[in-house]
């Protein structure tokens, strides 16, 4: 986030001028603003030694839209191609905008016809803006991480886009349940430029606010990179004590 430092000796006046013009600025954005974070940041990662296992092997990302790819500019600038470019992994993507945990299960045959050595699971937004009864939503998550996983492969579990802690311990205590890893996104929604320009274009077409985008995908690559231990954490900037969750999931669903 950029800041204004106002010199000791600056007359009361101005310094008052100063943070007025601060917080005109501030009202009526709807995230914050956060560190940019390029993809190439994440390009410049390199794997550990404890990843070298999976150099060659396949990676499947199973999840929605932010796993197909909205809203990056270009293909190879979307979460599962970041990652899979560092880890030097061959990508397989079982993804569709609009799913729900739901959709993920008939899926599940091609998931593993694939022999993954890595699988991101990136599932639960859907279901918190299309109100999922959370029971149903544990249910269907755990179906899904008990068949992915297994001692050929390491599962990484992404948390929810949209703000949701209770769906969030859902699939943190499912995923550490069959010995994966939880990836967070908490405070991800809530910073602006993790976000894609709403009305412009990308390599699937126009983009929305809502769905990440260049740096978006950037900053989710990098948190699942440091879940392996191939790169540090993103860097996510200050949150508003009530995150503005647009209407657009609801009226115009992908």
């Amino acid at each position: 986030m950029g800041s204004a430092a106002v010199r000791a000796g600056t007359p009361k006046f101005v310094t008052y001028l100063v943070w007025a013009f601060l917080l005109v600025l501030a009202i009526g954005q709807p995230a914050a603003k956060g560190p940019v974070m390029a993809p190439s940041e994440v390009i410049g990662v390199h794997a550990g030694t404890d990843n070298q296992e999976l150099q060659g092997k396949v990676y499947v990302a199973l999840g929605d839209s932010i796993s197909a790819g909205r809203y990056a500019t270009a293909q190879d600038g979307t979460f599962p191609a970041l990652v899979a470019d560092k880890l030097g992994m061959n990508l397989e993507l079982v993804a569709r905008s609009g799913a729900k945990a739901a959709w993920a299960i008939p899926q599940l045959g091609a998931v593993a016809a694939a022999h993954p050595a890595l699988v991101t699971i990136e599932l639960g937004t859907n279901d918190v803006g299309f109100n999922t009864p959370a029971d149903v939503f544990a249910y269907q998550y755990e179906t899904i991480v008990a068949a992915v996983g297994g001692p050929q492969t390491r599962v990484l579990c992404i948390g929810s886009w949209l703000p949701a802690p209770s769906f969030d311990a859902i699939i943190a205590e499912a995923c550490e349940r069959h010995g994966g890893t939880f990836v967070s996104l908490v405070g991800f929604y809530a910073v602006n430029d993790f976000h894609a320009s709403d009305g412009g274009s990308s390599y699937l077409g126009r983009t929305d606010w809502f769905h990440p985008g260049d740096q978006g995908h950037a900053a989710i690559a990098a948190a699942v990179l440091s879940a392996l231990g191939a790169g540090p954490a993103p860097l996510v900037g200050p949150q508003p004590s009530t995150p503005q969750i647009p209407d657009v999931i609801r009226t115009h669903p992908k």
